[in-house]
């Protein structure tokens, strides 16, 4: 896999992709940058002094390098690849986004007629394309160029959203016969073992929450894009309920002053408990230890996670993200751009907690989304369907050396 940041201790996408290949008997080689933390990254603190490095975490050989150029923290491009990939001699080159190494990939798939290439995509109208610098010459000049190099190489494109399609054809003229969706799949077997040994209980416990009282969870990193406050402000008005909410998350360097915001609203609320970020079986546990999650706005993993909890969920759309995919049994309550308020997100809570069957229901089918569409057991073959992988063995699981994916 290639991907300019990676942190085996995160549950991001490219963490449970490695994961579950090497559950499934492949080998993973992951070629990143020498960031560390999520955080550096997002700021674009890089330190260009921190030296290449490779090991092994998790089962993953991590290769860690400089970059070759690092323009403005937008256009990036690693020391060349040609040797990692001429030695690690991968079945399966695996592009996280557009990477400006796709030159040195090709000349490998054009050495290796054997070896196959596809590339999942994350940017979509929320995140990416906000000024015309950005979309004219970044997405329509540069990054065009990279990958204009790489799609008649590249199996399948797979955007993780339905606007990330949108994106695709709009900057990029990418046709939909190249594109497949692959949702942020989760863990699902952590989530189901933590629902199991109930250890959401132990959570409740801890922070003082009576056994009956309602618990609502949201979160993640604190950019204005999620607009967390809307959920905590929603709480407040709701104090006539045996309402608790949970925050999970901290503040990101480049919006000190909306982390302030955050953390101010909930201040002297007792009913509001912020824990911090948490690695993924925290995060699990905090979701295990509420009944719904409400998400004002700005996808993320923990959609996914809370549904794979079985929780109903309450999200804002702000438009070019489309989150009804992940709606399929009537799980979710989706606000439009209008109703993403504190007064709009309170009337849904307080609707929620007081009608249990609802919940029930909205839990039911959250669970049907997260078996037929979020386990990456599943979603993982998706993946590796453009691998042509050997028999597997007596025992059913394929030998270390079936397949490699870079």
């Amino acid at each position: 896999m290639i991907s300019d940041f990676f942190d085996e201790n995160l549950e991001y996408q490219e963490n449970l992709v490695s994961e579950t290949c090497i559950k499934q008997g492949h080998d993973v080689t992951f070629v990143t940058s020498t960031f560390r933390s999520v955080f550096d990254y997002l700021t674009d603190r890089h330190d260009a002094t921190a030296a290449p490095s490779t090991y092994v975490a998790k089962g993953i050989k991590v290769v860690r390098l400089r970059y070759r150029w690092n323009v403005m923290n937008k256009i990036r491009r690693f020391t060349p690849i040609d040797g990692i990939l001429d030695s690690e001699k991968p079945d399966l080159i695996y592009a996280h986004d557009i990477t400006l190494n796709f030159p040195e990939a090709v000349r490998h798939l054009r050495r290796n007629p054997s070896c196959r290439m596809i590339m999942d995509y994350h940017a979509d109208r929320t995140n990416s394309g906000k000024n015309w610098l950005s979309r004219t010459i970044l997405h329509g000049v540069i990054r065009r160029h990279y990958l204009s190099q790489a799609r008649r190489y590249l199996s399948k494109i797979f955007p993780v959203v339905p606007g990330g399609m949108d994106f695709l054809r709009e900057h990029y003229g990418v046709r939909d016969s190249e594109m497949e969706l692959l949702p942020l799949a989760i863990d699902m077997t952590s989530a189901r073992r933590i629902r199991e040994e109930k250890q959401g209980c132990n959570l409740r416990a801890k922070l003082g929450i009576s056994e009956g009282d309602i618990v609502v969870f949201t979160g993640g990193k604190f950019t204005p894009l999620k607009r967390t406050e809307l959920a905590i402000t929603a709480i407040s008005k709701l104090a006539h309920l045996p309402i608790h909410l949970i925050v999970i998350g901290e503040g990101e360097k480049s919006y000190p002053d909306y982390s302030a915001k955050v953390f101010a609203t909930g201040q002297g609320l007792p009913n509001v408990h912020y824990v911090g970020w948490q690695d993924r079986e925290g995060v699990f546990k905090c979701l295990d230890a509420a009944d719904f999650a409400v998400f004002p706005a700005s996808q993320s993993v923990l959609w996914q996670q809370a549904i794979g909890m079985g929780l109903p969920l309450v999200v804002g759309d702000l438009g070019g993200q489309d989150p009804s995919y992940l709606n399929a049994h009537d799980n979710m309550v989706i606000l439009s751009p209008d109703e993403i308020t504190a007064e709009r997100i309170s009337e849904e809570i307080s609707r929620l907690a007081v009608d249990a069957s609802l919940r029930e229901r909205m839990s039911r089918g959250a669970d049907l989304v997260a078996d037929e569409y979020l386990d990456w057991d599943k979603v993982i073959q998706k993946v590796l369907r453009f691998v042509e992988i050997p028999a597997a063995s007596p025992g059913g699981v394929l030998t270390p050396s079936a397949s490699k994916a870079n």
